[in-house]
């Protein structure tokens, strides 16, 4: 009797192994991709909080403000005194004393940001006036993929930004907003500033399973829409 128990038992045991064997390794995929995903979610959320503070803090400023915005990029910006728009709206970001949490790579990621003046419901001016109309942080690296090569030319503008503030394309092919583009609904007069953060995010242990459902790096791409008074047109006076 007892050996009968004793068999039984072991092959309950037996059976127990092989079945944590083939559970374990699903386990293991689903909780490491639970925890790459979780990276990626959260370094997304830290982006949009960081675009939307940039851009609260150009909504501010007088986009007209220069003072070498064009030149290239001195980190000293960041602590001085006076008012340079377009890079002291990046130092919100890149300020390693306001921002812990996001370190962008100047080999890779970008900040960009655009002006807009509308009159009428329609694009009349978009700043910088430097072909593109778009300030690039880190020499246009927002033209490129993550891996370097060339991604676009034709500045990005999200759907999601709304009727409120500027157009939507009809459909591909369609030009890139600038003069002459026209803006339905909302106020007729009014500016607007367009921050972007392009960001390239490495996943965190980069398994082969993993990686060949979620590329590596993951390209994000986080934006903020402020109202700039400040950009907007500003009356003839008459004679």
């Amino acid at each position: 009797m007892n050996r009968k128990i004793s068999s039984s038992s072991g092959k309950s045991s037996g059976q127990s192994f092989v079945e944590l064997a083939i559970v374990l390794p699903i386990l293991l995929f689903l909780l490491i991709s639970f925890v790459e995903v979780g990276a990626v979610i959260y370094n997304y959320l830290s982006l949009m909080d960081l675009v939307r503070e940039s851009a609260r803090f150009a909504s501010e400023r007088d986009p007209e403000v220069l003072a070498g915005d064009m030149s290239a990029y001195p980190l000293s910006a960041c602590g001085d005194n006076a008012l340079h728009y377009y890079l002291d709206t990046a130092c919100v970001v890149i300020d390693t004393n306001s921002n812990q949490a996001i370190t962008l790579d100047p080999t890779r990621d970008d900040l960009t940001i655009s002006i807009f003046t509308i009159a009428g419901n329609v694009v009349h001016d978009r700043k910088p006036n430097d072909g593109d109309g778009v300030w690039s942080l880190y020499a246009d690296n927002w033209t490129k993929n993550c891996d370097g090569s060339l991604n676009s030319l034709t500045p990005f503008f999200p759907q999601v930004v709304g009727n409120d503030w500027v157009a939507i394309p009809a459909g591909p092919g369609t030009p890139a907003y600038g003069p002459g583009t026209t803006v339905p609904g909302g106020p007729e007069d009014k500016g607007i500033v367009l921050v972007e953060i392009y960001y390239c995010h490495e996943q965190l242990l980069n398994l082969p399973l993993i990686s060949d459902l979620l590329p590596n790096p993951v390209p994000l791409h986080a934006f903020a829409v402020m109202p700039v008074p400040m950009a907007a047109p500003t009356p003839t006076p008459l004679p």
